[in-house]
């Protein structure tokens, strides 16, 4: 891979050297501009984490909200059947006397 130095020398001859060393320094304040440091990174990757357990406890909350439905309606299930079950039993006591 070449370096600037070499992409200097090679455009020197072709486009001058004020010409080059402008070329060349558009480019690495370009690049500069662009590229993502580490910093930024670190920035990014701190806030993926707390987007990430933000969702994650959410998440939680759902779940826990979803289970106590789920236990409120086993009991209403569980209670009709047992209603149910006594009409039916006592439906059958009265019909056999």
């Amino acid at each position: 891979m070449p370096t600037v130095l070499d992409l200097y020398e090679k455009l020197k001859p072709r486009l001058g050297e004020e010409e080059a060393r402008s070329l060349l320094e558009f480019i690495q304040t370009s690049v500069d501009q662009h590229a993502a440091t580490k910093a930024d990174l670190q920035r990014t990757e701190s806030a993926l984490r707390e987007e990430l357990h933000a969702t994650a406890a959410s998440l939680r909350e759902e779940m826990h909200k979803m289970r106590a439905e789920l236990i409120k309606w086993s009991f209403v299930f569980w209670i009709g059947n047992i209603a149910v079950l006594s009409g039916i039993m006592l439906a059958l006591l009265r019909g056999g006397r």
